[in-house]
């Protein structure tokens, strides 16, 4: 396991246990940039060490966010936490590709 994924199922453990966080993603690489998703319930996020990816789930909380829409970083490097509190703030993650996702996060 790399050594951010003790975090990851750290804000995982948070968002079971009731904590409400929203989440904007963007992507910044050479081939394509911007927005992904905006202002959507973080579900979870997750390493997935077979795929060698990250998995952030959004939405999938009541009616009207039903569906969780799934963001996959493949062969994540790096990953920066700017916390606040307890809580992770931004959370920047770059691929092996040179391509760089957001992940901006607030409270609902």
């Amino acid at each position: 396991m790399p050594e951010w994924g003790p975090y990851f199922k750290s804000i995982n453990r948070l968002l079971r246990d009731g904590t409400l966080l929203e989440a904007t993603i963007s992507v910044a690489a050479d081939e394509a940039g911007g927005t992904e998703a905006e202002g959507l319930p973080l579900a979870s996020i997750t390493h997935e060490d077979g795929d060698d990816q990250i998995a952030i789930g959004l939405g999938g909380r009541g009616p009207r966010f039903p569906a969780v829409l799934w963001h996959f970083v493949d062969q994540p490097r790096q990953v920066w936490v700017d916390p606040l509190d307890d809580l992770p703030r931004v959370i920047s993650i770059q691929s092996e590709s040179g391509a760089r996702t957001r992940v901006e996060v607030h409270p609902e």
